[in-house]
């Protein structure tokens, strides 16, 4: 089917910032042309070879991002593996990264060896790095920046970890991969709350000296602007961030703003309507797509659809969407977002409620660069 090429003709296409009525062509799992076509006899000896897909009545949205936060990689069993990856591609996810945490006794062969249970993924996928800040050195950074891993995501149990770094070095190394730092903090049964509150401050204060890129998993600043930097610091949301979230985005409609969040963490109050169904498809694909794809590196290659683009495509029935869902209560996004088809690298996935991908169809994505775009 990549090798024949598709037209996908009639469909909304939901960007970041509004919607649009375009045809889709896509070539050896690229998106080549996006244009409404009113012309239809000018494309006709050109269009011979592409097979052409009614989707009048559809959204159609980038496909949407996953950061694991489960080690997928440790699910030996095939059969519960590939039911894992379904499930995600049930909901319109059609790229993953997951985190590798590294051990000290672990030797190249054997984190080689560790990750082979994703060469059976039906969707592209990356990887990150994980790893104490106990066991960080200095020449860490730098080996993994060369091997071509440039996001690490870092355990922090104490503010004194923070300072035991020698982050004038991190910070060379830093500048030369281009590398991006995501903070995680132990839950609160380990590390009581006004702990973590000066393991985050110390944090931001010296990443922002040091001019260090990172993820933030506690937004507890993120309305205080003054405290933080907007391209420094990216805070990753939870459900009980993204409604405010999505609501000043949609104050701030061409704002640019450092939020990102999962599909399954977001959540919205809409029993008052303060936007349009439309409108608050736009946030969502920003806050789960867009900004999420910048934040792992893969924008503008996912995230997006645009001309060069991997055509990584979710549809959506219109009549689907915010219409058969009782907003009397808070709506859970993972709980009424239900794709009726996805589309991964010009690909059908899933169509009409069945599976189509084939094992090991993913592919592993090494050039990961988290650094390059504002959110």
């Amino acid at each position: 089917m990549s090798q024949q090429g598709l037209v996908i003709r009639g469909g909304s296409i939901v960007t970041s910032q509004g919607i649009k009525q375009a045809d889709v062509w896509i070539s050896q799992g690229k998106i080549i042309r996006i244009a409404k076509d009113v012309l239809s006899k000018t494309w006709q000896s050109q269009t011979a070879s592409f097979t052409e897909v009614d989707a009048n009545d559809m959204y159609l949205l980038p496909g949407l991002l996953l950061l694991s936060d489960q080690s997928l990689y440790k699910i030996r069993e095939m059969q519960p593996y590939i039911d894992a990856i379904r499930n995600m591609v049930r909901l319109g996810c059609t790229s993953l990264v997951d985190v590798f945490n590294l051990d000290r006794w672990m030797s190249t062969s054997q984190m080689n060896y560790q990750q082979t249970q994703h060469y059976n993924s039906l969707i592209d996928y990356g990887w990150h790095i994980g790893i104490k800040a106990s066991d960080l050195r200095n020449q860490d950074v730098a080996k993994w920046g060369k091997r071509g891993y440039t996001a690490i995501h870092i355990t922090i149990r104490s503010p004194e970890e923070i300072s035991s770094l020698n982050w004038e070095t991190i910070s060379g190394v830093h500048t030369s991969y281009k590398t991006i730092f995501h903070l995680h903090i132990p839950p609160e049964a380990s590390v009581k709350k006004d702990r973590r509150d000066q393991i985050l401050q110390k944090w931001i204060d010296v990443t922002r000296y040091w001019k260090i890129r990172t993820v933030l998993p506690d937004p507890t600043f993120l309305f205080d602007t003054k405290q933080y930097d907007p391209f420094y610091h990216v805070f990753w949301l939870s459900k009980d961030w993204t409604d405010q979230a999505l609501r000043h985005m949609s104050r701030h409609w061409y704002e640019m703003w450092p939020v990102a969040a999962p599909l399954h963490e977001v959540q919205f109050d809409y029993r008052r309507r303060w936007c349009t169904p439309e409108e608050m498809l736009c946030l969502l694909v920003r806050l789960t797509s867009t900004n999420v794809a910048k934040v792992l590196g893969l924008y503008p290659r996912k995230g997006c659809l645009t001309l060069g683009a991997d055509a990584d495509i979710v549809f959506l029935k219109k009549e689907n969407w915010l219409t058969k869902h009782d907003l009397s209560t808070i709506l859970n996004f993972s709980e009424i977002f239900f794709p009726t088809s996805v589309m991964s690298n010009g690909k059908w996935i899933y169509r009409n409620g069945e599976f189509f991908s084939t094992i090991g169809m993913g592919r592993c994505i090494r050039d990961l660069k988290p650094y390059t775009y504002v959110i």
